[in-house]
């Protein structure tokens, strides 16, 4: 009967690269994130037992941002998790680039023609996304942006500019 001796040591360098995983990373963005937004928040005033102040909620959600971001650094930490193999800016680009788009074109051109172009552009993020999935969900979204912030919300957010004179 043979027996296996133990499995090989790992070496410092593998040691060390497997603590620095997805999990680590991403909860070291969610803390950086939490601190931002809570500095953010901070002159903010939080209220009291009898009223909530307009600084409640922002702080709040930091905090739980960061106790989530806590959480995935431990789990990444005491836990293996899948290396960082690569970092492609695909992703980055195009959805950085549906977002100025949409700033850039809701006042002149409406919530008809900027939401459609934002969620067609942030759509190439994903080179696995098909056409007929891009346009049906930009559609509903574009629909249900409309629906929420016009009828019910009655926000004064320009639809179509060019047609209705705002």
């Amino acid at each position: 009967m043979a027996v296996e001796g133990p499995a090989e040591p790992s070496t410092g360098e593998d040691a060390q690269s497997a603590r620095f995983n997805r999990e680590v990373f991403a909860g070291l963005f969610l803390i950086a994130a939490a601190a931002l937004g809570y500095y953010a928040a901070y002159p903010l005033d939080t209220g009291s037992m009898s009223g909530v102040g307009s600084g409640l909620l922002p702080k709040a959600v930091a905090i739980g941002t960061g106790a989530f971001g806590i959480y995935l650094v431990l789990a990444g930490v005491l836990g293996g998790g899948e290396r960082i193999a690569g970092f492609s800016l695909r992703g980055v680009i195009f959805v950085l680039g549906g977002i100025l788009a949409f700033a850039a074109t809701v006042r002149p051109f409406g919530l008809l023609i900027a939401g459609p172009l934002s969620m067609l552009i942030s759509s190439m993020a994903d080179p696995d996304t098909r056409p007929v999935e891009i346009v049906i969900f930009t559609t509903c979204m574009t629909v249900g942006c409309y629906l929420l912030f016009k009828v019910v919300l009655h926000l004064p957010i320009p639809v179509l500019p060019p047609l209705l004179g705002y």
